[in-house]
């Protein structure tokens, strides 16, 4: 068989024409789907960004939350500590409102000289001591000795009788009294004695 050149344009022809027709067929479907996954990409990049809007004032939210617990939990804290040192400070202040004085070895001969010294037992303090129903609440209080000893070991001596170290006494700031210094009489009982 044999095709002229005429014929062969026109065949040429055609099957453009037939490609055309068929691209035009397939671009019309891909055309219809590619405006519907550009609407949908739009769709979606919109929806991202009000997410990512909704997340940032969710976080801004958070922080401010965050900061404003913060700067409760602290108020807290220093409340209870300034209450815990108001209380601490109550207690000494009612602690040393009152205080119990002990004598010992009345001044009964020469030479002797006025001692004094603080007392404390933590137990009798606190109400621990095992086996005792009830404890003096005399000994919520500063408890201070005055002791007439003719010196300073002595008095300590007479102290560490009076109140021993194995039953939980402590005996702190011994000192002597001034203008009590060793005379050659004896000083008279129920004279004022000098703190």
């Amino acid at each position: 068989m044999h095709i002229d050149k005429p014929d062969l344009v026109i065949l040429a022809i055609v099957g453009a024409i037939l490609a055309g027709v068929l691209l035009m067929e397939l671009l019309r479907l891909v055309i219809s789907d590619v405006y519907e996954l550009l609407a949908r990409h739009a769709k979606v990049k919109q929806e991202i960004q009000q997410i990512q809007r909704t997340a940032e004032k969710l976080v801004a939210a958070n922080r401010d939350t965050t900061r404003m617990r913060d700067q409760r939990i602290a108020q807290r804290f220093r409340d209870t500590s300034a209450l815990q040192r108001l209380e601490k400070e109550c207690e000494e202040f009612e602690r040393r409102r009152v205080e119990v004085w002990h004598d010992l070895g009345p001044p009964s001969a020469l030479g002797m000289a006025l001692y004094s010294a603080d007392i404390a037992n933590s137990a009798l303090t606190n109400g621990v001591v095992a086996g005792m129903e009830t404890i003096c609440p005399l000994w919520r209080h500063l408890h201070r000795a005055r002791v007439w000893a003719r010196t300073e070991m002595e008095a300590r001596t007479a102290l560490e009788n009076e109140f021993a170290l194995a039953d939980g006494f402590t005996v702190t700031n011994l000192r002597q009294v001034q203008g009590s210094a060793p005379s050659g009489g004896l000083a008279p009982r129920g004279a004022p004695v000098p703190v």
